[in-house]
């Protein structure tokens, strides 16, 4: 019986699709188990034959971004966003990064082109909030992270970093109850510091001291 090419195309297409969908989730538990440059590496073998995959090149950039490869991570997100230009996370991705290398501009833009396209979003939210925190404009950044607690009360990182700007703002009791609901979420060593900070501000040195040891336990800030 003669075998029909497009037989074979079908073929050679469904066994490339299990190859790449074996690597991606090899590189997906090698990333979930920590080891990080190998995981780096399966998602490249992955993308050599298939460099259309979306969801190794959003992880990938991911990867890079852990790693403070900054400019990578850039290139493999623009790459993902090319084959998805309306995906909010990745925007959100790419801000992030553009944040991290001090494009503050280039990353307001990309997350005020996600927040145009689902203002609802937390992830957009916050972000923004921390662009702003970096900037050292915290009402503003106050006002876009208690936007992204109210969208997603889960958030231990909007909470922290609320309370940091509120804290700059000089509004003690409402900092204190972010970094709270902070350590509620998540035990960090830097939202346990900043409790500490703001406790002296309070002039009250014995709960700051407990404050600090706590931060202390959780390997210092």
């Amino acid at each position: 019986m003669m075998i029909e090419a497009g037989e074979v195309e079908a073929a050679g297409s469904a066994e490339t699709g299990r190859l790449c969908e074996e690597l991606y989730r090899r590189a997906k538990k090698l990333s979930d188990d920590g080891v990080l440059s190998e995981a780096v590496k399966v998602y490249r073998e992955l993308l050599a034959i298939e460099p259309g995959h979306l969801r190794a090149r959003n992880n990938l950039g991911v990867l890079y971004d852990r790693l403070g490869n900054f400019a990578e991570a850039l290139a493999e997100y623009q790459a993902a966003e090319k084959l998805d230009p309306d995906d909010v996370r990745l925007q959100c991705n790419i801000a992030a990064v553009l944040a991290s290398l001090g494009r503050y501009q280039e990353a307001e833009a990309k997350l005020m082109r996600a927040l145009h396209s689902d203002p609802k979003n937390a992830d957009a939210r916050e972000n923004l909030g921390l662009l702003y925190f970096k900037k050292g404009l915290y009402p503003e950044a106050a006002e876009e992270l208690k936007r992204a607690t109210e969208l997603d009360a889960s958030r231990a990182s909007a909470y922290l970093y609320l309370g940091e700007a509120l804290n700059r703002m000089d509004d003690l009791d409402a900092a204190l109850a972010a970094l709270e609901r902070s350590v509620k979420l998540r035990a960090s060593a830097r939202a346990f510091y900043t409790m500490g900070i703001v406790h002296d501000r309070k002039k009250q040195p014995t709960l700051a001291e407990a404050m600090y040891r706590k931060a202390e336990e959780l390997g210092g800030w």
